[in-house]
């Protein structure tokens, strides 16, 4: 496919668009994430790394910065080293039990250290950012306390033991909370984004309850120090969570959110309820974008930004993330169709 020109690349126009200070001029795209499959495809098939060598240390880095201003999108997210739990080194967790199972545990886990943590990424975007674009970084905290307690036990401990649940969530939070600081020194980066899926399909996970004790105000003190340094803040958490709008809203202070599903809140019906008092990010299905057809794709687009573009607070993407599975050509098809709208 041969997309029309890319646009203009313009931050500050994106960030007063989910501000909802302009209705804006044309789609802005934003992803949760592009799989490296179809970064590397999309790479190949456009040429992006015509002159770059793959011996260059800063390869990948060049890469994914050529495809993201090839597809338009102002934001993209890096991945740090020595960010990540010991937890997920292997291929799934276990919902039982984790490595957690008690407060003995919590001083014989290796917790990962913000000393340890490999930021020469964002050393060289720092020098080599392109003009108008900006890096994105997640952190975590209640998805890290699942995992390293177990969702069971998590739950159980909620009640038997809350105090043992507090700690393990102080652990978490306090080693986010110095990543954010240090993300924040970093004029590259642009969005703090937290990441937790504190829903599912008909409602959320935990009590809203708990969720407003021990996790919420975590992502609130990350809201505040992105916000201190002008940066925005976003939160992608999966499932229906209407329990909890208000709290992510007016005392997290999110500017964006993101996840949407058809089946639990499309993003069209998200605009209707929080619309006007947050931006919006993706929603389009990832099932409908892996196997309709051309024409069904182009008309779900144009049914979302017919809706969602007024006022200003949204920028068009995938419900989840651009998985692997995702052709390259059904995903280009809702480029071409955001390039051409209006």
């Amino acid at each position: 496919m041969r997309l029309p020109e890319p646009p203009v690349l313009d931050k500050d126009a994106l960030f007063r668009n989910l501000r909802r200070e302009e209705e804006p001029g044309r789609v802005f795209i934003f992803e949760h994430a592009i799989d490296g499959i179809v970064r590397a495809q999309l790479a190949e098939r456009y040429a992006l790394t015509e002159g770059i060598s793959p011996d260059d240390p800063a390869y990948l880095m060049k890469r994914d910065t050529a495809v993201h201003r090839f597809l338009g999108m102002e934001l993209f997210r890096v991945w740090l080293p020595g960010t990540r739990y010991s937890i997920y080194e292997q291929q799934w967790v276990e919902e039982h039990a984790g490595p957690i199972k008690s407060p003995e545990d919590i001083e014989a886990y290796e917790w990962p250290e913000i000393s340890k943590v490999d930021f020469s990424q964002l050393d060289w975007h720092e020098q080599h950012m392109p003009e108008n674009m900006g890096a994105v970084h997640t952190v975590h905290v209640f998805e890290i306390v699942r995992d390293l307690m177990g969702f069971e036990n998590m739950a159980v401990s909620l009640y038997e033991r809350p105090d043992f649940v507090e700690e393990v969530c102080r652990r978490a939070g306090k080693f986010a909370l110095a990543l954010v600081r240090h993300l924040c020194d970093y004029e590259c980066v642009s969005v703090i984004y937290g990441a937790d899926d504190f829903g599912f399909k008909t409602g959320v996970i935990i009590d809203p309850e708990h969720l407003r004790r021990w996790f919420l105000p975590w992502h609130r003190r990350y809201a505040e120090l992105a916000h201190q340094h002008e940066k925005l803040f976003f939160l992608h958490a999966c499932g229906k969570l209407d329990e909890i709008m208000d709290d992510i809203i007016d005392d997290v202070k999110a500017d964006a959110k993101h996840s949407f599903e058809d089946v639990i809140t499309p993003v069209t019906e998200a605009k209707r309820l929080w619309g006007d008092r947050i931006g919006l990010l993706g929603g389009l299905d990832v099932d409908l974008i892996t196997r309709a057809d051309e024409r069904v794709i182009r008309t779900q687009v144009r049914k979302v930004l017919d809706v969602c573009m007024s006022g200003g607070g949204y920028c068009l993407g995938l419900g989840n993330w651009v998985t692997s599975y995702v052709p390259v050509d059904n995903y280009l098809v809702m480029i071409d169709e955001a390039r051409r709208y209006g």
